[in-house]
């Protein structure tokens, strides 16, 4: 059976997007499945020479021809028997296809998002759930609130949970560690955030939690920042300047899976006050490096972070700068989230996320 694997975010800094296609289609390629031939479609941006299938680049960039034009026709010549799409599908698929929705922040949260682009996601997402002939998703929060919202069977939605690649690991090496702080023209000692610089992180309750305790002189940590700027990006990262802490918050951007690994290992605590997520990878990324983890006690990121993480309410920033100092104060509670969160980690791997999925394709043919 031939499978049709949309990888247009690959290369694309799509970050947790693009991070479970990317560790997906890795996972394929390893288990050697003799009836199963891959065939990944992609965008040109990526180095497709490992992934074990046909690679071929799918045109034109824009959704609005690829989804609904490019790709019937190529799952139609390449005579592929199920095809599996991020969040959206094709109004008309020659397959039975899958779909996986890592979340649907945009129904409840539209504020979290350009308005067109929440418009956009409520339609096409929405009809995509109910039209797809199996549902995939990262966590049974995201599987409760799917089919309750689109009215999709249970039965119909899969729950495979991300992990941290091998990549994400402790590093005995400081040199290493050190050698990438100073090409990203960071320093000891500092607290981490990760993810895209956008509403739902709550950036903003954390960076007022920060400077109020600077401003009694409990933390001497700077406060990095790594990711993208996304929507209302600029505006989030002014609130530095407005409370008078921008010397100590520092913005990475982007950074290199590599550079990443770094940050968390050398960070004394990784902070990750989201409002929201479907599964929230990062929370597994730090705690696979052995970095202490502070997150919220809310959507996903309890079941995600289970016992291994001091939780807050991430609309309060009290709670969220009394996590803050109390892990930076209590070396024994540093240690005791450190060795809670690589035992954590340890039970999520992306081998077995590829072993439910192909087991939804084995059912769908």
């Amino acid at each position: 059976m031939r499978i049709g694997i949309d990888a247009h975010t690959i290369g694309m800094r799509k970050t947790g997007n693009e991070t479970y296609v990317r560790n997906l289609i890795h996972e394929l390629s390893a288990r050697g499945d003799r009836d199963l031939h891959y065939v990944f479609y992609h965008l040109g941006a990526a180095d497709a020479s490992s992934w074990g299938g046909e690679a071929r680049v799918i045109r034109p960039k824009s959704p609005f021809v690829r989804i609904p034009v490019s790709f019937p026709l190529a799952l139609r010549r390449d005579r592929v028997g199920v095809a599996h799409f991020q969040y959206v599908m094709p109004p008309y698929c020659p397959c039975p296809a899958v779909v996986v929705i890592h979340d649907i922040s945009y129904e409840d949260h539209p504020e979290y998002f350009n308005p067109l682009e929440a418009m956009r996601m409520k339609w096409s997402i929405r009809s995509s759930a109910r039209r797809a002939a199996h549902v995939l998703t990262l966590s049974e929060y995201s599987k409760r609130l799917i089919s309750e919202r689109y009215r999709v069977a249970p039965e119909r939605i899969t729950v495979t949970p991300a992990a941290a690649s091998a990549a994400f690991r402790v590093i005995e090496d400081r040199a290493v560690v050190d050698a990438a702080l100073t090409r990203l023209g960071l320093r000891r000692p500092y607290i981490v955030a990760v993810g895209n610089v956008q509403p739902r992180k709550n950036l903003v309750r954390l960076m007022h939690a920060y400077a109020r305790l600077r401003a009694k002189g409990r933390v001497e940590h700077d406060l990095v920042l790594v990711g993208q700027a996304a929507w209302k990006g600029s505006t989030i990262l002014e609130t530095a300047r407005a409370l008078g802490i921008e010397p100590f918050v520092k913005h990475t951007g982007y950074v290199a899976e590599a550079d990443l690994v770094a940050l968390y290992n050398a960070a004394d605590v990784f902070v990750y006050p989201s409002l929201y997520e479907g599964f929230g990878l990062p929370v597994v990324e730090a705690m696979a490096c052995g970095t202490p983890v502070i997150t919220s006690n809310v959507t996903s990121l309890p079941e995600v972070a289970g016992r291994a993480a001091l939780l807050v309410d991430p609309k309060s920033e009290d709670e969220i700068a009394s996590a803050l100092e109390q892990v930076l104060s209590d070396a024994e509670l540093r240690e005791r989230l450190r060795q809670a969160g690589l035992a954590r980690a340890r039970t999520f791997t992306w081998r077995r996320m590829a072993d439910e999925t192909v087991a939804v394709y084995r059912a769908l043919a």
